[in-house]
């Protein structure tokens, strides 16, 4: 008996292992993500493009909501402990589908602007913009994804990832 209980444990221990760094593995302005965006991840902070905004609304509550003035889009902005999420959605308020996602995260610690830049490859479009005045900022569009930079000085020229927006 004391044998069936310890492997039910170790097994129960092993799948919840796995569904944590799923569940983690498309959050946060890291490397790890933008490689899994670059690989065809469409799940963005839990919102997963195409999918029913449902899914978002009953994990995240109170968005600011505001839709297109043609009325066709819809855009939902979730404030998280770490950032803005914004998903913008087709069809009716509250029933459509993820058209696109956005985060922006509140700390500029995610990975450099250089490193980002290696990883996406020579095809994307890219633009560093360095002043010592108005600061420093960059962006990198690849596909359906878009990375933004930014630093915490004019004077740090390292600038580091703050957003994520991918779309269809």
């Amino acid at each position: 008996m004391k044998k069936l209980i310890a492997a039910t444990l170790v097994t129960g221990l092993a799948f919840s292992s796995v569904s944590s760094v799923n569940a983690q593995a498309a959050s946060g302005n890291s490397m790890d993500n933008v490689k899994q965006i670059e690989h065809g991840e469409t799940t963005l902070e839990g919102a997963t493009l195409g999918d029913s905004i449902q899914t978002v609304l009953k994990e995240n509550k109170s968005p600011i909501y505001s839709k297109s003035a043609d009325g066709k889009e819809h855009i939902y902005e979730f404030h998280k402990k770490d950032g803005v999420l914004v998903v913008t959605t087709d069809g009716k308020k509250d029933k459509g589908h993820i058209k696109r996602v956005s985060m922006s995260y509140n700390d500029t610690d995610g990975p450099s602007y250089k490193a980002v830049k290696e990883s996406v490859g020579k095809d994307a479009s890219a633009r560093a913009h360095y002043n010592k005045v108005t600061g420093n900022f960059g962006y990198i569009q690849n596909d359906n994804a878009s990375y933004q930079f930014s630093s915490q000085s004019p004077s740090d020229k390292n600038i580091r990832l703050y957003r994520i927006d991918i779309g269809e």
